[in-house]
């Protein structure tokens, strides 16, 4: 089983578009950063993340996430998009899973191909690995965290939208920008940053659109993003005994 996580690779990119969540009746009396807490506060939410990145004279790439986060665990699967052609066809590249559950972070054989008859994910002990190692950082990158950042920092967040729909634009030199994205968009560095959230009647950040483009204008940047269910109660179950292989005990086997 390959040590590292497909989805470490976050120079790979999806096109998709995510239908937004039903309006609610009611239009939403809160800020944009007061939204952008009370998401974050959720006690669990479900989201689908879709970044595609368009580089000039060659297939946009991208890739699909559909995610859960729960208190002290995520869990996320990525689908990578080798390419989407100019015609729009999807040629489909590896997808991977992996969870972070507490004191453990389980990686997901590539394609969910089981090794050694019933193996399909490895085992790594958080504190052996740090809180900080790349694998988690990957998987932070795709959650909506990063795109919650860019809300938060945009100048006129605390003000209220007719609607709840807030559109905005950040300075692309913003140090919370450069540090939220960078993971996300792969290290390049977009700017002309712009987005459109809308809150719904509940108080929550549902969707988020956010683009860019490169200084040369060669690359430019797509990000849906469509959270739910939150508050939900919601298991996730970590692997069960004999379908994972402890980190030590790859060690050994090499």
């Amino acid at each position: 089983m390959r040590r590292s996580l497909v989805l470490a690779s976050v120079s790979i990119f999806a096109v998709a578009s995510v239908a937004p969540a039903a309006t609610g009746k009611k239009a939403p009396n809160v800020t944009l950063v007061q939204a952008v807490s009370r998401t974050n506060k959720a006690p669990t939410l479900h989201y689908m993340l879709d970044i595609s990145v368009a580089r000039a004279h060659y297939p946009s790439t991208g890739l699909h996430v559909q995610g859960v986060r729960g208190r002290g665990s995520l869990l996320i699967h990525v689908k990578a998009l080798a390419a989407v052609l100019a015609d729009g066809t999807a040629v489909p590249g590896p997808q991977q899973s992996a969870l972070l559950d507490g004191p453990f972070l389980y990686e997901g054989a590539p394609n969910g191909i089981a090794i050694a008859g019933k193996i399909r994910w490895l085992r790594l002990p958080v504190a052996r690995i740090g809180p900080q190692a790349s694998a988690i950082r990957s998987m932070r990158n795709l959650s909506p965290a990063p795109l919650l950042r860019v809300l938060d920092e945009w100048s006129r967040a605390k003000t209220r939208a007719t609607k709840g729909v807030f559109h905005g634009t950040v300075a692309y030199d913003d140090p919370i920008v450069q540090t939220a994205l960078s993971g996300m968009a792969g290290g390049v560095q977009f700017r002309d940053v712009w987005f459109t959230a809308r809150v719904g009647a509940d108080g929550y950040v549902h969707t988020v659109h956010l683009a860019g483009r490169t200084a040369d204008g060669r690359r430019t940047l797509s990000v849906y993003a469509h959270l739910f269910a939150f508050g939900r109660p919601t298991h996730l179950t970590p692997p069960g005994e004999g379908t994972f292989m402890d980190q030590k005990t790859l060690g050994l086997a090499e």
